[in-house]
């Protein structure tokens, strides 16, 4: 080969991997969040608790360490969501194990532009045990399985909140 094509090859090379180097710095700098939330836990046996939940991603060492609540795992790549399983036992308790290791009876998770409560409503007739999850100005009951809170990721944080498993009752 002539020498100025290997030249030519070389430049093209290191110029490739600048630009990789830069959008690996960038991504570094995109996926990591904070977001503090506020939550107030109402327990079966009355008692209360209020809390703070923090949901943080942070790039370190090569890989991303998620936390949510008092919880930690180490992942090779970027969440990109995260689901809050709510059991309706017995249409009686209602078990979110990220939350507490007791039944609820309610909670109220202010997190980003997300106000997310469930509560037993006596009107919701409808409704499993009574049970309501309000996500900001929608409402939903517990269908047959366990229901979903599922937050869905993007480079600023929180990009949405959908809620799964459950159904809206009709107006």
């Amino acid at each position: 080969m002539p020498a100025r094509y290997n030249g030519t090859m070389m430049k093209n090379c290191i110029a490739a991997n600048f630009l990789v180097l830069l959008l690996l710095m960038s991504t570094k700098v995109l996926a990591d969040f904070s977001v503090e939330g506020k939550l107030a836990l109402q327990f079966a046996d009355g008692q209360q608790q209020q809390q703070i939940f923090p949901m943080q991603l942070i790039r370190e060492q090569g890989s991303y360490i998620f936390s949510v609540g008092s919880q930690q795992t180490r992942l090779n790549a970027p969440l990109q969501k995260y689901s809050l399983a709510l059991i309706l036992q017995n249409d009686q308790d209602v078990w979110v194990t990220d939350f507490a290791n007791q039944p609820l009876n309610g909670f109220t998770l202010q997190i980003a532009e997300y106000e997310i409560t469930l509560r037993r409503d006596p009107q919701a007739r409808a409704a499993r045990g009574r049970y309501v999850v309000q996500l900001n100005d929608e409402i939903f009951y517990f269908s047959r399985g366990p229901g979903q809170i599922n937050f869905v990721f993007n480079q600023q944080g929180i990009a949405e909140v959908q809620v799964k498993g459950m159904f809206k009752p009709r107006r």
